[in-house]
């Protein structure tokens, strides 16, 4: 885990407690997001470079292994 996921999950963490919120909305996650000094700065990119199957900076799924 990289400082900054960690760093996002601390103020997650901090805003469920404080506000008592298990889930919060997406909408609250945004602003815990800003408030953590992030910024729209870039023109927005497809989502598919964030599929499940890569690994950060990666734009194509990792290539299946076969079992031996």
């Amino acid at each position: 885990m990289s400082d900054e996921q960690f760093e996002f999950l601390m103020a997650i963490d901090e805003y469920k407690r404080k506000n008592t919120r298990p889930f919060p909305t997406w909408t609250e996650v945004l602003e815990v997001i800003k408030a953590l000094g992030y910024r729209k700065v870039a023109e927005p990119q497809s989502l598919a470079q964030f599929g499940k199957d890569t690994e950060p900076g990666q734009t194509s799924p990792k290539p299946i292994e076969a079992v031996k």
